[in-house]
């Protein structure tokens, strides 16, 4: 029987520590890093703006398979007198004496392998095309006598360039990429992407055809159904999506990746997905859907605190289900709703909702999220709206930042809009006390406000037409 192995990063903004990253000092020039691919190979040339007794990076996570520092399975400074040396758990460019050198360069082979709770170092694909992430890149002054990094440094300028060509950055070609954004991946190579009005994609070629055949059909009717429902996603290019296949390993059916501004990564493995199957099949849709809809409801806007995490990730939930109902007729979401009715009743009794990032119980977002989802959706439709899109779009248009308001959905936003679309503040109150206050019993408290709006679900009384 074939392992099942589901890796998903999309949990990352809420599981892993905060990681440090350079804040932008005023009238202090950037640190400026050429990364560069020739024939000589990789290369990094660090331009350091001030002089420091070393430079530090923030991201410095451990590779998962080698339970070690990466960089030191990958890159070598070829700069005298300076070292990378592995300080606890941070890596650190060190001079041997005195002061490091203004210019370091290092040379590396990219480290395309899983980091712990950090997005790949490199994203390999099987025609040669690699993506690099940016943050990795990104450095801090190091302060030798506490052995720890600065609080406060300049940020990180970086150049991309490959000699072969032009790159792909944020859905678009450029000779040389050049950013500040730390959190994004810059394409080296000759893919051959799909574009679209509402997107760019990559998939590798070596993807089994038949997933390959579903990527290339339903990444563009993802992304054409949310523009369309929801709005022009914000920030500048179009979405990117980037899925690799890392091969027919034995015994796993893999199928995760990331999300990050603008950018899908989805990572295909394992001989359980070489031959069409339908759990395979919906997994990966609903994976796409999910992160997918992160683009809207998540970067268009975002929530106010990770208490408030329900609004986002319950909302993907619910978001994914309507769009794949509506991509095949032959799905129907009830099975996966009532499982997650019944998650969010074992999950929130005597719980606040907005209290699960302390206790770690992350799965409560995406659960009771959905239900409350589920609420909104049966207000709008008492509205005249169509289902629960109708209820986000609403959520999107008034508070996206390129539309007058500030770009974030707090809790009070999304009452505000229950209460317009249902006309029911009491139905507003009694929701608010559920994400704040918690239940001793969820089932009744979640069906009575179902009933509100002509929702019901197992274990509640029928609803009359």
């Amino acid at each position: 029987m074939a392992r099942l192995v589901v890796m998903v990063a999309a949990l990352f903004a809420l599981v892993c520590p905060a990681i440090a990253t350079a804040q932008d000092t005023p009238d202090e020039p950037p640190v400026r890093v050429e990364v560069v691919y020739d024939a000589g190979g990789w290369s990094a040339t660090f331009h350091f703006p001030s002089d420091a007794q070393g430079w530090a990076f923030p991201r410095s996570n451990r590779a998962r398979r080698q339970n070690s520092g990466w960089r030191e399975l990958s890159w070598t400074v070829e700069t005298d007198g300076v070292s990378l040396q592995r300080i606890g758990e941070t890596d650190v460019l060190l001079a041997d004496d005195g002061t490091v050198p203004r210019k370091v360069t290092v040379r590396f082979v990219p480290f395309a392998d899983d980091l712990l709770a950090d997005y790949d170092p490199a994203l390999r694909f099987t025609d040669g095309t690699l993506a690099l992430f940016t943050g990795h890149f990104a450095v801090m002054p190091w302060l030798r006598e506490t052995q720890e990094m600065a609080e406060e440094g300049p940020e990180t300028e970086m150049v991309f360039r490959d000699a072969a060509g032009p790159l792909l950055y944020k859905g678009q070609r450029h000779r040389a990429a050049t950013t500040r954004d730390d959190a994004t991946y810059v394409v080296f190579g000759d893919p051959q992407p799909i574009s679209t009005d509402h997107l760019t994609a990559i998939i590798d070629p070596q993807t089994p055809a038949w997933l390959r055949r579903e990527l290339l059909d339903f990444l563009p009717q993802t992304f054409a159904i949310y523009a369309d429902r929801l709005g022009d996603q914000a920030g500048s290019g179009k979405p990117m999506v980037l899925s690799s296949w890392a091969g027919a390993t034995p015994g796993v059916v893999s199928q995760g990746g990331s999300v990050l501004a603008g950018l899908l990564t989805v990572r295909l493995e394992g001989d359980g997905l070489v031959e069409e199957n339908v759990q395979a099949l919906q997994g990966v849709r609903w994976f796409i859907a999910h992160e997918g809809a992160h683009f809207w409801l998540g970067q268009t806007v975002e929530y106010e605190s990770a208490a408030d995490s329900w609004i986002t990730e319950g909302g993907a939930n619910l978001l994914a289900y309507r769009l794949i109902e509506r991509i095949d007729p032959d799905y129907d979401a009830g099975a996966d709703l009532a499982n997650t009715w019944q998650s969010c009743l074992a999950m929130s009794v005597s719980k606040p909702l907005a209290e699960a990032d302390e206790r770690r119980d992350y799965d409560a977002y995406y659960a009771c999220g959905t239900v409350i989802g589920m609420i909104a959706e049966g207000a709008a439709q008492t509205n005249g709206g169509r289902d629960f899109f109708d209820f986000v779009a609403a959520l999107v248009a008034s508070n996206r930042k390129d539309a007058g308001g500030d770009g974030i959905v707090s809790v009070d936003d999304w009452l505000g809009q229950l209460v317009a679309e249902s006309g029911d503040e009491e139905l507003a109150a009694q929701l608010k006390h559920f994400v704040y206050r918690g239940t001793d019993d969820p089932q009744r408290d979640l069906c009575a406000m179902l009933a509100r709006v002509g929702r019901s679900a197992p274990g509640c009384a029928a609803v009359a037409d």
